[in-house]
């Protein structure tokens, strides 16, 4: 415990020299500086852009819901039921009550029809469009927020209301700069009321035929009507109360549908199921790996960096011979030589490094006011990058100081001081 306060004290000084050293040998250290500051901030910005793309990750899905459970029917690959392998399996709203009153750990449970091709009129535009048919839940569980007006309602899907929420880029499309809110846009020729535009959501990871700010969505049971489907739906979508609940959610639903379609438990394709973080996990893989991979990029630039200090500090460890014979007369031990060089190391590498990681968020700020594609994630900037630039290079800089440290501890007092 003496030794460990000890070395606490003298630390203060020794930082204090290190400095002093570094601004009378500044220009000695000139290159070794630059390469220090090209080296933190390769660091910097590289792990910035892995860490961008893993925040773009999460930002995309995000946008369309992160934790859902998607059902929809396949054919069968057993025989079941008396029928023969191959028979089309085909939601319906039946299936719909089912999964409400089955799945005791979902949240909510909606309900979606897709059509592209839909033609979309005002009397200001025609395309053609996607057309969504969902229930209320929807809402929630794909993340929509409405920006103006409201959302399709409980009322709206009882009474097949014709009645659409557009997507944010859908508003100046078809009305311009006037208000869409109570005006008709035409589905195939049927009228439907706009009630609510939707916030701009802008790039989505997931998405079937278009993203939201470019869809309709309408009440489920109008859109059945528009799209002259009967009863049949086209997928399922359930939200786990709690992350952790989405296997549990997947069996309570496959025991609540497979009985009324005749479904073996062991037919794994009539009827399947994709929840997002399934989905995503090998995505996320990819980016951390990417993450790990630039910051080894950075960290060999830095590491090659180092060897020009450690040369460095060896040089001048046989310069300053006298100094550190002198201080081993009065009485320094070796561990402090050894501290000594240790700090003037590392002093000269965070100098270095700080200048570096400036340089770096620098070259951060200018990529985000590139005007990117909304498909390019951009580089950011999070406190874990920060600390773990900061953690490479005071491990780097104590690295490079090893040998010097060594040498200068070796130091015989009475050899230096010879005088020959």
């Amino acid at each position: 415990m003496p030794d460990v306060t000890r070395t606490l004290r003298l630390l203060g000084p020794l930082v204090g020299d290190g400095v002093a050293q570094l601004r009378a040998q500044w220009r000695g250290h000139a290159l070794t500086l630059i390469g220090l500051v090209w080296g933190a901030a390769a660091v910097v910005l590289l792990l910035s852009i892995g860490a961008g793309f893993n925040q773009f990750l999460d930002m995309g899905v995000a946008k369309t819901g992160d934790r859902y459970v998607m059902i929809w029917g396949e054919y069968t690959t057993t025989e079941s039921g008396g029928t023969r392998p191959g028979r089309p399996i085909r939601l319906d709203v039946d299936d719909l009550a089912r999964a409400k009153a089955g799945t005791p750990s979902a949240a909510r449970v909606g309900a979606e029809i897709q059509r592209y091709g839909i033609a979309v009129e005002t009397p200001r535009k025609t395309r053609s469009g996607v057309v969504a048919a969902v229930t209320p839940e929807i809402g929630t569980i794909q993340a929509h927020v409405v920006e103006r007006g409201r959302f399709i309602d409980a009322d709206d899907e009882r009474l097949a209301r014709h009645v659409a929420v557009i997507g944010a880029s859908l508003a100046p499309l078809f009305f311009g700069d006037e208000d869409p809110l109570g005006r008709v846009v035409q589905l195939d020729g049927v009228p439907f009321e706009v009630v609510g535009v939707l916030a701009e959501k802008g790039f989505q990871l997931m998405t079937n035929y278009d993203v939201h700010d470019n869809m309709v969505f309408v009440p489920l049971s109008a859109g059945r009507a528009l799209f002259g489907v009967g009863r049949h739906l086209e997928r399922l979508y359930l939200d786990p109360r709690r992350l952790e609940d989405e296997p549990a959610v997947r069996a309570e639903v496959m025991a609540a549908l497979r009985p009324a379609h005749h479904v073996d438990a062991a037919d794994a394709e009539a009827i399947r199921s994709m929840s997002v973080p399934e989905v995503m996990e090998p995505t996320r893989r990819i980016g951390f790996g990417l993450q790990v991979m630039l910051g080894f990029i950075g960290t060999v630039t830095l590491m090659m960096s180092a060897v020009g200090v450690a040369n460095l500090m060896i040089a001048l460890v046989q310069e300053r011979r006298m100094e550190l014979a002198m201080r081993r007369a009065c009485g320094a031990r070796r561990g402090d030589l050894v501290l000594q060089l240790l700090v003037e190391t590392v002093v000269v590498v965070l100098a270095g490094g700080m200048f570096g990681i400036a340089l770096g968020l620098a070259g951060v700020g200018l990529l985000g006011l590139l005007p990117l594609p909304a498909e390019l994630p951009s580089p950011s900037v999070s406190p874990s990058v920060l600390v773990t630039t900061f953690f490479v290079l005071t491990s780097i800089g104590l690295a490079a100081g090893i040998v010097p440290a060594r040498l200068a501890s070796q130091v015989d007092p009475a050899a230096a001081m010879r005088v020959t």
